[in-house]
């Protein structure tokens, strides 16, 4: 009699039967977190692009006039947007992130996405790891930020800025400036950097004074030598009586005269960083050192210790937003996804306002010298990720299960 087909088979075949259905529901898994990471990805980085672009032109629209004004080339406004740059990625990267992940949230549930996640068996915990994957890398790259970029780029725009005021600053419509051993005037000045009623006196030379009286000028910058040019057209020269000489006056004109000053004294000085927000770590450190030993940081633009540890637990607590958006955003998204079609939106964001307005109110405390600098600056955190923690344990049924 033959043997039912199956029975009698050893124990450790049928469960060899069983895995290939377990390596599908892995796959399937596997595939869905993929997919789910792509369209939110997909959605940060046209989120993270329109936010940049925005807090970039704010930034330098704010300063352009001003920057024009003391002579900024084409070479100064790319480095003073490189500059920019790494400050706003730090502000975009969570706003980015939180954004693009809502409204890829929005967008898996209007097209009726989460019900067929439901329907494969994509568990709550899948769903919420991919956003909580792609939150720890942009924590990751925040930290890299904060920790390792941002103060230098803030350092480096200062000195780019302090060099094109020394350069360009040298010559202003209606002030005398004096540069050393030359003192110079000019009734008008454009952004070309056409100059008329232009007046020069120097005293370089220890054996001769010089008044130099020119219609009209044109000023540029030569960054090889770090000197100034002025093409002089129209003008005079008076050379001063020495005193050996009183009677002896000279005045020469011409038609076309270039005079140079040098800036070198200028742009040499070293601009070391005086600022919480342009010091490395272990700089903020030293301060806090000099700080305990009774020194009153006279050297310093903040005399207040408390506004260095401020930014030491800045730098190390604000990267942690991307991962605490993605704990608060996925349950308010998926709360919100029967309900109006904006409330979802509106409530995340309201989440991240309230986080960044608690740090604010937390910072604003410590420097009053009512809370410790760490606590303020962790507070928020903590808050955050025990709201994140409350949301996601009560709407655990409204997560694709």
């Amino acid at each position: 009699m033959a043997t039912p087909r199956g029975v009698g088979l050893p124990a450790p075949e049928r469960r060899r039967s069983d895995t290939p259905d377990t390596i599908r529901s892995m796959r399937i898994a596997r595939t869905l977190s993929v997919y789910v990471m792509r369209e939110a990805l997909l959605y940060c980085a046209l989120t993270f692009v329109v936010i940049t672009l925005v807090l970039l032109t704010q930034n330098v629209m704010r300063r352009l006039d001003t920057l024009v004004t003391v002579g900024m080339t084409g070479a100064d406004f790319v480095a003073a947007l490189l500059c920019i740059l790494p400050i706003a990625l730090s502000y975009a990267i969570p706003l980015a992130f939180l954004i693009g992940m809502l409204l890829a949230i929005r967008r898996l549930a209007s097209d009726g996405e989460l019900l067929a996640f439901r329907a494969s068996g994509f568990g709550p915990t899948a769903f919420l790891s991919s956003f909580l994957v792609l939150g720890l890398g942009a924590t990751a790259l925040s930290m890299w930020l904060l920790g390792s970029v941002e103060h230098q780029a803030r350092r480096d725009l200062v000195e780019l800025v302090e060099r094109m005021a020394a350069r360009g600053a040298v010559v202003e419509a209606g002030k005398f400036r004096h540069t050393g051993s030359q003192t110079i005037f000019v009734e008008d000045r454009d952004r070309e950097g056409t100059l008329r009623g232009v007046m020069i006196y120097d005293q370089s030379s220890p054996d001769v004074a010089l008044r130099i009286f020119a219609a009209r000028g044109q000023m540029a910058f030569d960054e090889a030598t770090r000197a100034m040019q002025i093409e002089l057209e129209n003008g005079e020269i008076h050379v001063e009586p020495q005193s050996d000489a009183p009677e002896r006056y000279e005045r020469m004109r011409f038609e076309s005269f270039s005079y140079r000053i040098d800036l070198r004294h200028l742009l040499s000085r070293q601009l070391g960083p005086v600022r919480p927000k342009q010091m490395s770590v272990p700089e903020l450190e030293r301060v806090l050192e000099r700080a305990e030993q009774g020194d009153p940081l006279l050297d310093l633009d903040e005399k207040d210790p408390r506004e260095y540890a401020l930014e030491i637990h800045r730098r190390r607590a604000l990267p942690f937003a991307p991962l605490l958006f993605a704990g608060l955003g996925v349950p308010i998204a998926l709360a919100s996804e029967h309900r109006r079609r904006h409330l979802g939106l509106f409530l995340g964001l309201l989440s991240a306002f309230a986080y960044y307005g608690l740090g604010s109110a937390t910072e604003s405390l410590a420097l009053s010298d009512r809370l410790d600098p760490a606590i303020a600056l962790w507070l928020p955190n903590i808050v955050a990720a025990a709201v994140a923690l409350a949301l996601i344990l009560r709407g655990r049924d409204r997560i694709p299960s």
